[in-house]
């Protein structure tokens, strides 16, 4: 190995420390509620918040954000600069004014693209889109519109931007068959139609696949006698050409 390799290893290998360790430093600050904390074996939040890549400055909109476990992270890692949209976020969370940089998005029947503009999300305004666990469950509805959500989407990240997925897997070829019964979807089938409304595919992580995962009970249900969220998950990044 030559000496300009040698250099060149040896700062990838440092700029991979630091980003560990910023990520890391999330993880540990001392505001984060205990039932965080508690969530924290099962759902690896150092790999997963790398993995997105979410940084500082950064302007983010979250999809199902629920009782707020990535909404709290994502907040502090994009910091007073940046911004994270929550939909339909708990209230809770954000008591108190906690996370000064979080804007609520209602859980609302309402077209994406309208919901997005009265929330002050324009064309080409956000660096990241995150969907954690929860696109299974807007396919429920049988007369669901996920191409437009996604093109919504689409329309309002910039280029470059990326759409962060992790969801349960389902049997391979079941398509969007136990997104209501199992809550879980198949893994081809959501890539394919986000790839669909005009996302590239840019990446995958394997750290909360789980091989031993029949795949085939609820994902409500206990697992190896642990509680559920132990189930095989993906994780998919999608990027904005």
């Amino acid at each position: 190995m030559t000496m300009c390799r040698r250099i060149l290893l040896f700062v990838l290998l440092l700029a991979t420390a630091a980003g560990a360790q910023e990520y890391q430093a999330v993880v540990d600050h001392p505001a984060r509620p205990t039932s965080d904390r508690e969530d924290d074996d099962r759902r690896k939040p150092v790999e997963v918040m790398r993995f997105a890549g979410v940084g500082p400055g950064d302007i983010v909109l979250e999809i199902g954000a629920g009782r707020g476990y990535t909404t709290e992270l994502t907040s502090r890692l994009v910091g007073p600069a940046g911004k994270v949209y929550a939909h339909a976020l708990a209230p809770d969370r954000i008591i108190g004014n906690r996370l000064p940089n979080v804007v609520t998005l209602p859980n609302e029947p309402q077209e994406p693209a309208a919901r997005f503009a009265a929330a002050g999300i324009g064309p080409e305004s956000l660096d990241s889109v995150l969907a954690f666990f929860s696109l299974h469950d807007g396919y429920n509805a049988k007369d669901a519109d996920m191409q437009g959500w996604y093109r919504a989407l689409y329309e309002s990240l910039k280029p470059g931007g990326s759409f962060v997925v992790l969801d349960n897997t389902a049997v391979a070829g079941s398509a969007r068959r136990h997104t209501a019964d199992l809550h879980r979807i198949d893994p081809e089938f959501l890539k394919q139609d986000i790839l669909n409304a005009g996302f590239e595919f840019e990446a995958e992580s394997d750290v909360l696949r789980n091989p031993d995962d029949d795949l085939e009970s609820s994902w409500f249900e206990d697992i190896d006698g642990r509680p559920s969220g132990y189930q095989d998950r993906f994780a998919f990044r999608f990027r904005k050409p």
